[in-house]
């Protein structure tokens, strides 16, 4: 295969004149914006309130998440290291009262 070959594009003059007229009308239709009335502001203001009402609902709801989470992972490893010490002395553990015997 070559690939050095050049391929011809055809231009379009028309179809660039329409495109530069869609991005100078774009522009002017931003250029144009108007401000938000109060009302509208309001609105707004409202809608962030709900949305960081919900933010701190979630990132509650995920905090007690992992927080339940590293609590179940203490007490296992808890549970393991009470096992291995007793083991290594001999013992036995007792998982209710949290013991070791003989």
């Amino acid at each position: 295969m070559n690939y050095s070959t050049t391929s011809k594009i055809s231009f379009s003059g028309p179809m660039a004149f329409i495109a530069a007229l869609l991005i100078a009308f774009s522009f002017i239709g931003q250029a144009n914006a108007q401000e938000f009335t109060a009302k509208e502001k309001a609105a707004i203001s409202e809608h962030y309130e709900i949305l960081a009402e919900h933010q701190a609902e979630s990132d509650q709801a995920l905090e007690s998440k992992l927080q339940a989470e590293f609590d179940e992972q203490v007490l296992d490893s808890e549970q393991e290291f009470m096992e291995l010490t007793c083991a290594s002395h001999g013992l036995d553990f007792d998982s209710e009262f949290e013991v070791c015997y003989e």
